[in-house]
């Protein structure tokens, strides 16, 4: 390379032969970072063998004559230097070098002449050079100038505190950029002996000490330091992990996951109000409509448990799921999800449901404290102030406002407030000393009342009250002596100051504050010694009357957790435990205690393993299978014990579980699934696959194919796994591809109950070979068939071609397309997949009637190979044109004597379509008399009547195609005279013939008429055409000859033969006389063809393949070309065009039809593709312009594709490759990539690689495509150190081999391994002379080679270093201070061996040190100093007391130092406490001196007589020491007094209205009895069945309350007086009292009608004054006063009082009615009773009312007629603007109504002015007689007569008034007016 690249310098430069010897080359090293100018060691270039005399010229010196120069790429950094004495070459650096920058240079050394010798530097570099005489190599050797740095951030970890010791948790990793052993790093951790240890070779961080407990983050350091000289530190990289206490508390997993999309959720929340009532299952709201057509709704937050309300899924409904209570939960916010159900969208919709106040909570009192007690003087005056009530409503607003009211009580002494609640005096006398008891009930607005309170007024001193009646409290166990834990005030009525005591505290345990009653302890108190409940009574004095009250105290000892479970064992070891051990079996049992007591000393286990499940009790199961191939074949994992507190405390043990290998685990393939391939083609022992299955017990495999090799293709090597073609008979290959089963077979070795086997799939794909081209097997058929129909849409269906290929696979699946002509715009489109062909567009068969189309079929292969089909498409005619006559007018001139049947024209119509479309009928119109007819097929029209009679006939001639398609033409014809002669034609038609190609203006006939008449003119016009035919458009023009007459007919524009080949022009001659006549002729051309149209290939490119090797003539491709001329024009033949490149010599094409053939055998790998030219030329001389009478012709072009065929073999770049690797390279370490070479191309040159050989254990696999040889299963050099593997290559067919070798490179991989897992010592607890040797622990390195000496020890756990230290270097563990056994009896560490003197690997096992007891330690008993127990009174002899246990803090274990035995040794009575006696021997109670029960020893006890006893029991261990408790037993009560009413008798009374719950009476009992057996039960046992009573009872008090438990009714008779028995009892013996209760009647019914509506008959409306019309009688179900009834009316339904009642229930008419007022009457009767308050009853009465004719008729509306002056009668008055007729109305009834009858008095009846005429239908009319004169009278007062038709008639008088009408008939009359003007200054 280094030649090459400064080759272009020397090439220039030398002036002489240039060598071509191989130049010496020379080595050498320098150190990095070495000053300017040190030489380059190693490095010493001899003159002699650089060649440089016979190079510069022999005779010189080489040191004169000779120059030397470094060339190459960083030669700048050296220079050359001469050690003329030695004659050497030596070089030295220029800079300062860095290696890790650049670690080696490759430079050459260059020679010039004598002529470059002393030149100046920039002169040297023009110097010309020989040439290059050594290369150089030189090393730049490493030096330690890195230093190691962590590449991340801190590390921050979160570890459960139960983690396993020695578990890694967390591996720090550093780098640095040197190398050698300047890179090799090793870890520390600081500070040292923490909880964490850093392995120093691998960074792996280990636990070494329990975290269990741990609160706080634990903190370290770990540092790398390189291994160079000095050696280099990096920074620091700080560790923080975080115990995780366990078990952890779950955290909520996001509800919703991210694979969907969000849309932006709305911003603003859905608000809506729901009242708390609501029913479950109300529909709240609908959340639709959404963003999405269709969605689904989730509910997200809250939770669907603690939801009130639910969403529907579908309907988007919120649905109320629970009752709402709006005083808990005011806002009820939900948010929901709307996924939309066709995407992933959603977002979220909040909602936020405001709960509506009803009104369903009562007032609830809240003064404290309890009992309501007050006080007040007996001289208060008016409004003093005496209690204040307070209750609280839930609700809001009115429902929750609170109103006072005093129910009961207080003899009329005290008010209350509504408002506020304040008690107050209300000035009447109060009585000194006198308990008032007030009863007070709170009520809403709305009416819901509180159950009623008892407030107690005394008139004068009361003792003080305690703010509750008892207090209880719960303290634990460890609450310190003197701190107070309760709190018992009181309430001085008289403000006076209170002093506290203690009338029971037992064995004096507490102690009570005089001034502000806190209660503390005098001692420290232990829940598991002493008693759990203490009884107190406290007592509240006041002043100098020693007024007091008392209060019990209920201290309850709760138990502390304050002890953590310890395990019996530090560790727990199981070994051998078989592999296939089931989840039942049962392994150890692992145990812990706790010392504290219930819940806080109830223990449970866990382990964090999965492997394993452990039982409540400790029980260790596997929980699956286990395994023996791992780590040491051991499962080690931490137990825990929980103990069940409040703050639960957790111990912890270590199980290890060591495995016993068994042939439980079947042989394991490397893949589940093999995929390889095979050309079908291949022969016989061609390797298709290696498999490899590996038995991870160990045991040996054979292989053998189960299933799909049922035709015997395939044999398999059972001991190495190879898969191959069979030999003989030769196979043979079907079908895409074979699934072949293989199982693998272990040989049980490791001793199992049976062989095991499993199966692997290897699909084996058969390589199609591409020799089938895809075929048109009906293309014929497809030619002949292929039409669409015209102006069909796009997309229209025409044919699906099918084409069939009869490779397999890709290489026989077909898609299609169309080979075309570029830029052409395609007019059909085909599917790729079906062959379906449609339209591209909309088609016009009279444009274009078929297409050629070439269809195309390609493979899918690599080289694919083409099939076309070339076809023609028809398009079939639609009738879409209308028939179109040649001209637009037909004229014609008839002589009047033409003979009928004469035909004289004829008419032609053309029609584009085809077929019966186009078959055109004609026809006339039929006018009469039909002169003229039409022959309907020919299209001649003739006379078919005399035409003598016309001069002019005009006809439409329509012609119809046969689709109904019409369309019509005039036909003129003129009659002409005899006399009066048209024009004469010279010929009644003309022909001529001419090409296509004739140019413009070219005349092609001469045409000529001549007229009979005087005057010989004539004039010529060509008639208008409407077909092509006939000049439509324009091809032709006429233009007349002066000279002649004549007329010349020229070409217009160009002519196409193909277009229109023929014309018939009609042209009129008309002459110039008065009377102008015509006359026609035809004039028929005929058009030739000419070779104008050029053979156009219908693709301007075509691409066809061939098979490689195929024999020469195979058929390639057939290309096409149209012509669309005729005979010669049109014959097209085919040519290939001679190129440069020579490809038409390998191919021949048929001229006539355009096969192309080969002519040769190709090979791919020599040529890939050919490009030819294809010509076509037609078969005469070209019409086109430029051609020069040359035919017309075309080109395009072939492209030939060569198709691979696998003729080519697979060849390895190398026949072996080595390589070296580590031991410790991870599994999936690529360690080479092999490459083989195909000259075959697409699926022939795919490869596949596979190792066949050498693969022991299977620890290489292959990448099956690319060759990569990676690990996949660990190296170990112990193991093997060398694999030789053989590799091949296949592509299917062909195979080629090659050799990898690889060598094992050894690396200190093993930990070192203590000779045991677990080691156990011991140490006597108080020894002297530290330090005290322990034991020793001894480790070995398995590294080969490795040195045992460089081993060295730590220690770790608690108490490392402080109690015990260990020897780095022989592990020799010693104790360096005394212990004491009874702080820590077992100490538990975990001891570390690493191997490089501490700088390398780790391993590990456990020290566990037991510290031997010694007597140091008396017995102390647990419940001292004051020991409690208790006995029932009467008991017999041996009745357990109590027990009195006292423990020793040393061993139990070791001989008699915590045996303890027990004795009494003395008692106390109260007396000798009090005077402070000495104890005394009693024999009442004895003692069990081995466990310390203390049972009863004598008869007799009797609580009466004594109440307690105190014993002093004796606790003494085996060597001697004793130790003393004091015990007191308490002598419980027996019940055996009967409870007894203080009353013997009782009565009391109760309203039928009082509410449930109220109370009736209160009665006291008295037992003389104590303590629960003192506590009374009352309660009401006869005389109530319905159950309408119940007692309360207030069992301390020992009084009952009898109160009201459902509402009374006093109207029903059982229910007036009760007898009731009642009962009170304890809890054996009980006494009655009988008691009688009257209940009062209230007044709670209504007065009641019946019936409660009465409908009367009619009344007329005349009815008399007084007339009773009715009685109505109402009842009321209560009785005296509240029974007795009022009547009287609603004033809202008589509010005229037209009627009255009186008090039997009349009702009667009080004044006169009027139907026509009121028609109908509805009155309502009340009823009301005498109570108080007073009830009412209603009913309603219906009274209607007859009408009687009372009311007379009156005009219809107020009639104003107005009649004109100096109109003349008779005329109509008119009687207002829209009528004429006089109308009336009555507003009687109608059977006194109409009809009416009109007239006037008899005196108008005559009148000359007016008459009325009555039209006897209920209408009349006026009618003026005369001429009336406004200025004579203005107006005529008519009087009208009108009568209805009741019985009898009503009859009265109505005045019309007439008013004149004025005209201005009267002029204008002078006058006069006087004006008077004032003015004022």
């Amino acid at each position: 390379m280094i030649w090459v690249a400064f080759l272009p310098f020397l090439i220039s430069c030398a002036v002489g032969n240039r060598t071509t010897e191989q130049v010496p080359f020379f080595h050498g090293h320098v150190f990095e970072n070495s000053s300017p100018g040190s030489r380059v060691n190693g490095l010493s270039v001899p003159l002699k063998r650089l060649n440089s005399q016979r190079l510069c010229g022999a005779g010189e010196s080489g040191s004169a004559a000779a120059h030397f120069k470094l060339l190459g790429e960083g030669s700048e950094n050296f220079r050359v230097f001469a050690h003329h004495k030695r004659g050497h070459i030596l070089l030295k650096t220029s800079g300062v070098l860095d290696r890790e920058e650049r670690a080696e240079y490759a430079l050459g050394l260059g020679l010039c002449c004598r002529q470059c010798a002393g030149l100046s530097g920039e002169d040297e570099d023009q110097c010309p050079l020989v040439t290059e005489v050594a290369s150089i190599k030189v090393d730049v050797l490493d030096t330690n100038d890195h230093q190691p740095t962590f590449p991340g951030a801190d590390v921050k970890l979160s570890l459960d505190d139960a983690t396993a010791l020695r578990t890694a948790i967390y591996t720090v990793t550093a780098r640095d950029d040197d190398s050698g052993k300047n890179a090799e790093l090793i870890y520390f951790a600081l500070p040292k002996n923490g909880s964490f240890y850093a392995v120093p070779k691998t960074g792996d961080i280990l636990l070494v000490d329990s975290i269990l407990g741990l609160d706080g983050p634990i903190k370290f350091k770990v540092f790398a330091r390189d291994r160079g000289w000095p050696p280099r530190t990096s920074q620091c990289i700080a560790v923080e992990i975080n115990p995780r206490q366990w078990p952890v508390a779950q955290t909520l997993t996001p509800q919703l996951a991210r694979k969907s999309r969000s849309v932006m959720e709305s911003d603003s929340p859905v608000l809506i109000n729901v009242s708390e009532d609501a029913g479950i299952g109300s529909v709240v709201m609908n959340l639709n409509p959404v963003r999405f057509q269709t969605a689904t709704f989730e509910l997200v937050e809250p939770e669907v448990e603690s939801s009130p309300v639910s969403v529907s899924r579908d309907s988007g409904d919120i649905v109320i799921s629970r009752r709402l209570d709006r005083e808990t939960e005011p806002l009820v916010e939900i948010t929901v999800k709307v996924q939309d159900k066709r995407g992933p969208e959603w977002y979220l919709v909040r909602v936020e449901l405001t709960v509506t106040d009803v009104n369903d909570n009562i007032p609830e009192w809240s003064m404290v404290p309890a009992p309501y007690l007050a006080v007040v003087s007996p001289d208060a005056p008016a409004g003093s102030l005496v209690y204040k009530l307070f209750a609280q409503d839930g609700d809001e607003g009115n429902n929750g406002e609170v109103e006072y009211f005093l129910s009961d009580g207080g003899d009329g002494r005290f008010e209350v407030d509504k408002k506020n609640g304040q008690v107050r005096t209300t000035g009447l006398p109060l009585q000194r000393d006198r308990e008032y008891l007030l009863t007070v009930v709170a009520a809403d607005r709305l009416g819901s009342r509180s159950a009623p309170a008892v407030v107690s007024v005394v008139a004068g001193a009361r003792p003080p009250q305690f703010t509750n009646a008892s207090f209880t409290i719960a303290i634990p166990e460890n609450t310190p002596e003197g701190q107070p834990f309760l709190v018992t005030p009181a309430v001085s009525f008289q403000r006076k100051p209170i002093s506290y005591s203690l009338l029971i505290n037992p064995s004096s345990l507490f102690s009570i504050s005089a001034e502000t009653g806190e209660i503390s302890l005098t001692r420290p108190i232990d829940y598991e010694s002493d008693q759990h409940r203490y009884l107190l009574l406290v007592r509240a004095s006041e002043g100098l009357e020693s007024m007091s009250s008392a209060a019990e105290v209920r201290v309850v000892i709760v138990d502390e957790n304050d002890c953590v479970p310890e395990f019996l064992q530090s560790i727990y070891s199981k070994d051998g435990v078989p592999e296939t051990v089931t989840t039942a079996t049962s392994l150890l049992q692992v145990s812990a205690n706790d010392c504290d007591s219930e819940e806080n000393a109830e223990l449970t286990y866990y382990t964090l393993s999965p492997d394993f499940t452990i039982s409540p009790h400790g029980t260790i199961f596997p929980a699956g299978p286990l395994d023996y191939e791992r780590p040491n074949h051991l499962y080690e994992f931490v137990v825990m014990a929980i103990d069940k507190g409040e703050v639960p405390r957790t111990g912890t043990t270590t199980v290890r579980i060591r495995m016993a290998n068994v042939n439980d685990e079947a042989p394991e393939f490397s893949q589940h699934t093999y995929r390889t391939f095979v050309s079908e083609d291949a022969g016989p022992n061609t390797l298709v696959a290696t498999v490899l299955a590996k038995d991870p017990d160990g045991d040996g495999i054979t292989y053998r194919i189960t299933t799909g090799n049922e035709e015997g293709n395939f044999v398999i090597d059972s001991q190495k796994g190879l898969i191959r073609l069979r030999s003989s008979p030769p196979p043979r290959l079907q079908g895409v591809e074979y699934v072949l089963n293989v199982t693998a077979t272990d040989d049980n070795a490791s001793g199992g109950p049976q062989a095991l086997s499993s199966t692997a799939q290897v699909i084996v794909g058969v390589d199609d070979v591409n020799n089938n081209k895809p075929v048109f097997e009906k293309c014929q058929q497809y030619r002949e068939s292929t039409s669409v129909l015209e102006n069909q849409p796009a997309g229209t269906f025409v044919l699906q071609v099918h084409a069939v290929d009869a490779d397999e696979g890709s290489n026989g699946r077909v898609t299609y397309g169309f080979m075309h002509k570029d830029s052409t715009v395609p007019a059909f489109s085909i599917h790729p997949d079906t062959g379906v062909i449609v339209t591209a567009r909309k088609f016009d068969r009279e444009r274009q009637r078929e297409y050629a189309v070439t269809v195309t079929a390609t493979d899918q292969a690599a080289d694919p190979l083409i099939g076309i089909c070339q076809l023609n498409i028809l398009i079939l005619d639609q009738n879409d044109n209308n028939p179109k006559f040649e001209n637009i007018r037909y004229e014609y001139f008839l002589r009047e004597d033409t003979m009928i049947g004469t035909s004289f024209l004829r008419v032609a119509a053309h029609d584009d379509d085809f077929g019966t479309n186009a078959a055109i009928t004609y026809s006339m119109s039929s006018e009469q008399p039909e002169y003229l007819r039409v022959n309907p097929l020919t299209g001649w029209v003739y006379v078919n009547q005399p035409i003598s009679q016309r001069t002019y006939i005009t006809r439409e001639i329509a012609a119809t195609d046969g689709g109904n398609r019409s369309s019509s033409v005039e036909l003129a014809v003129t009659i002409t005279n005899v006399k009066n002669q048209p024009p004469q034609w010279e010929k009644d038609s003309y022909s001529v013939i001419i090409p296509e190609n004739t140019v413009r203006d070219t005349p092609i006939v001469t045409i000529k008429a001549t007229s009979p008449l005087g005057d010989p003119r004539v004039t010529y016009n060509l008639e208008d055409g409407m077909v092509p035919e006939t000049n439509m458009p324009v091809r032709f023009y006429l233009t007349p000859n002066r000279e002649d007459g004549s007329a010349s007919i020229l070409v217009a524009e160009p002519l196409d033969y193909e277009t229109t080949r023929n014309f018939m022009l009609r042209v009129r001659a008309q002459n110039v006389a008065a009377v102008p006549l015509a006359a026609f002729t035809t004039v028929y051309i005929n058009v030739t063809d000419v070779n104008d149209n050029v053979p156009f290939f219908t693709s301007s490119i075509y691409e066809a393949s061939v098979t490689e090797g195929a024999e020469s003539g195979t058929l390639v491709f057939q290309v096409s070309a149209n012509d669309l001329d005729l005979g010669l024009n049109g014959k097209i033949a085919y040519s290939l065009l001679e190129d440069r490149s020579g490809d038409h010599q390998y191919f021949r094409i048929d001229p006539e039809l355009g096969f192309i053939y080969t002519q040769a055998v190709f090979d791919r790998e020599t040529k890939s593709s050919y490009l030819l030219e294809v010509q076509s030329v037609d078969g005469w001389e070209s019409a086109r312009p430029g051609k020069h009478g040359q035919p017309n012709s075309d080109t395009a072009y072939v492209r030939v594709f060569i198709s691979d065929v696998n003729d080519n073999k697979p060849v390895f770049a190398q026949t072996s490759y080595e390589v070296d690797v580590d031991e410790d390279a991870d599994v999936g370490f690529a360690i080479l990539t092999v490459s083989a070479n195909d000259g075959d191309e697409g699926g022939n040159a795919k490869l596949r690689y596979q190792i066949t050989s050498g693969n022991m254990g299977g620890v290489f696999d292959v990448e099956p495509e690319v060759g990569t040889i990676f690990i996949s299963q660990p190296l170990d050099y112990e193991k093997n150190k060398r694999y030789k593997l053989h590799v091949l290559a296949s592509d299917g067919k062909w195979e080629d081999y090659t050799t990898v070798t690889v060598n094992v490179v050894n690396k200190n991989d093993e930990a070192p391994v203590f000779t045991v897992n677990e080691y156990y010592g011991s140490v006597t607890e108080e020894l002297d002379g530290s330090p005290v040797f322990v034991l020793q622990v001894t480790a070995s390195d398995p590294d080969k080679d490795a040195d045992q000496e460089a081993l060295r020890y730590s220690l770790h756990g608690q108490g490392a270093e402080s109690e015990f230290i260990i020897d780095e270097v022989t592990g020799k563990i010693y104790a360096q201070r005394t212990l004491d056994r009874e702080e820590r009896a077992v100490w538990r560490f975990v001891v570390l061996a690493t191997d490089e003197g501490g700088e390398g690997l780790t391993g590990f096992t456990d020290v566990i040190i037991n510290v031997w007891d010694i007597n140091d330690n008396a017995p102390i008993f647990t419940c001292a100093p004051s020991c409690h127990g208790e006995v029932a009174e009467n008991s017999v002899i041996g009745t357990s007391v109590m027990e009195m246990t006292a423990t020793d803090l040393d061993d139990s274990a070791v001989g008699q130092n915590a045996v303890l035995s027990y004795r009494i040794v003395g008692s106390l009575d109260a007396t000798n406490i009090e005077i402070g006696g000495v104890p005394i021997f009693s024999e009442m109670f004895t003692i069990n001196p081995t466990t310390g029960t203390i049972t009863v020893g004598m008869g007799g006890l009797d609580r009466e007589q004594v109440e307690s006893y105190l014993l002093v029991v004796e606790a003494r261990d085996g060597v001697g020491m004793t130790g003393t408790g004091t015990a007191t037993i308490q002598i419980k009560d027996v019940n055996d007094h009967a409870p007894r009413f203080t009353d013997h008798s009782c009565t009391a009374r109760i309203s039928e209205n009082a509410e449930t719950n109220a109370e009736v009476l209160e009665l006291a009992a008295e037992d003389k009895d104590t303590g629960e057996n003192a506590q009374l039960t009352f309660s009401v046992v006869a005389g109530d069945q319905e159950q309408k009573f119940y007692m309360v009872s207030h069992k301390q008090e020992q009084r009952g309350t009898l109160r009201l438990k459902k509402r009374l009714d006093y109207e029903r008779h059982n229910e007036q007086r009760f007898n009731l028995t009642l009962k009170v009892e304890d809890l054996d013996f009980s006494s009655l009292l009988h008691c009688v209760v009257e209940v009062e009647d209230y007044n709670d019914h209504a007065p009641v009608f019946i019936p409660h509506f009465l409908s009367l008959a009619p009344l007329p409306e005349d009815i008399t004054v007084g007339t009773s019309v009715a009685r109505l009688v109402a009842s009321d179900s209560d009785s005296g006063q509240n029974r007795e009834i009022t009547y009287s009316l609603s004033e809202e339904s008589d509010p005229e009082g037209l009627f009255t009642i009186n008090q039997s229930g009349v009702l009667s008419v009080a004044r006169p009615l009027d139907r026509e007022r009121i028609p109908q009457h509805h009155l309502v009767v009340i009823a009301t009773d005498h109570g108080v308050p007073p009830l009412i009853g209603s009913a309603t009465v219906q009274l209607p009312l007859l009408d009687v004719n009372d009311n007379g008729p009156e005009f219809e509306a107020a009639y104003s007629p107005v009649v004109f002056e100096n109109v003349a009668g008779p005329q109509v008055v008119r009687l207002n603007q829209t009528s004429s007729l006089l109308r009336a109305v009555d507003q009687d009834s109608p059977e006194n109504g109409p009809p009416f009858h009109f007239t006037v008095p008899a005196e108008y009846r005559h009148s000359n002015d007016f008459y009325l005429q009555d039209n006897l239908n209920g209408t009349a009319t006026l009618t003026a007689l005369r001429t009336f004169d406004r200025e004579r009278q203005k107006e005529f007062l008519i009087p009208i007569i009108m009568s209805d038709s009741g019985r009898p008639a009503k009859t009265v008088t109505s005045t019309l008034t007439v008013t004149i009408g004025d005209q201005n008939d009267h002029a204008h009359v002078a006058g006069e007016k006087k004006i008077f003007i004032n003015s004022h200054r």
